[in-house]
């Protein structure tokens, strides 16, 4: 039951969450990279251009939804199986809010790292479309006055490599999914499945961060920072921030009173005892 003491604590979420926003929405409309040259010699970003095997669209719209649905069940079963007491409540209704916040940091982080650094992606010269002619690549120098013919956006994109934000996305989603389980999913039954489970979700995590490779869209060393970003963000949000981890999981079974449970060093009440010569 949602409660009205969360109101303001969940109208200041929603504050914090548009204010670690803003340098997305600042930055992204400008879309104004530092301004990096390249020597002539330097064959890591003379790739073609490609499609996106996960496009930014496809892994926003899939791995957001498909968090929040997996928390908020797992809060609600959290409830409803008395795992988490009622005056914990308030925190299992914020838990999502705290993700979203954190999501919005990483990707804020993110843009600012890609704005302020301008590495070249892998297709940089394809997306250029430099003019040649006016280029004196003999001197075998750094290049920093050159003309590009290509379309002006897609120029604009293709300096925004550091690092990978589809890596620290997928990793971040993934990597606290992974420890939600793992606190969240303790029955003796889940023994086998938990592991399962975050196995495939941290190989997604990896998958999507080797795709942009092989995409000629980052650097090998885009996507492993990014992959570590993302990793640390969703560990210091699961360790200092979502203290509803420190909750009991889901139980196998609730016991309905434990005083009518007695273990094997009690005595039974008539005095008897296995092995007795009495």
């Amino acid at each position: 039951m949602f409660e009205a003491a969360a109101i303001p604590l969940l109208l200041i979420d929603a504050t914090c969450l548009a204010f670690v926003g803003l340098p997305f929405f600042i930055l992204t409309p400008q879309h104004k990279p530092f301004k990096r040259g390249f020597f002539c010699n330097d064959d890591s970003i003379r790739f073609p251009l490609k499609e996106d095997t996960i496009s930014y669209q496809l892994l926003g719209g899939v791995m957001i939804p498909f968090t929040l649905i997996v928390i908020v069940c797992g809060e609600c079963l959290s409830v409803y199986m008395s795992c988490i007491k009622k005056p914990e409540a308030l925190g299992s209704q914020r838990l999502p809010g705290v993700h979203l916040q954190k999501r919005g940091l990483l990707q804020s982080l993110t843009d600012i790292a890609k704005a302020t650094i301008g590495r070249l992606r892998p297709h940089f010269l394809a997306a250029c479309k430099p003019v040649w002619d006016q280029i004196n690549c003999k001197s075998g120098g750094y290049i920093e006055n050159f003309t590009c013919t290509g379309d002006a956006e897609r120029v604009d994109e293709a300096r925004l490599s550091f690092y990978s934000g589809h890596s620290s996305f997928s990793m971040y989603c993934m990597l606290f999914l992974v420890l939600y389980i793992q606190a969240r999913l303790k029955s003796e039954w889940a023994r086998l499945l938990r592991p399962t489970i975050q196995f495939f979700l941290l190989a997604t995590a990896v998958y999507v961060g080797l795709s942009r490779v092989s995409d000629y869209m980052h650097h090998w060393s885009d996507v492993l920072v990014g992959l570590v970003q993302g990793a640390v963000m969703a560990v210091l949000t699961a360790v200092f921030v979502a203290d509803r981890f420190k909750q009991p999981g889901f139980p196998a079974a609730v016991p309905e009173d434990d005083s009518t449970h007695t273990s094997l060093q009690e005595s039974p009440s008539n005095g008897n005892h296995y092995g007795s010569t009495d």
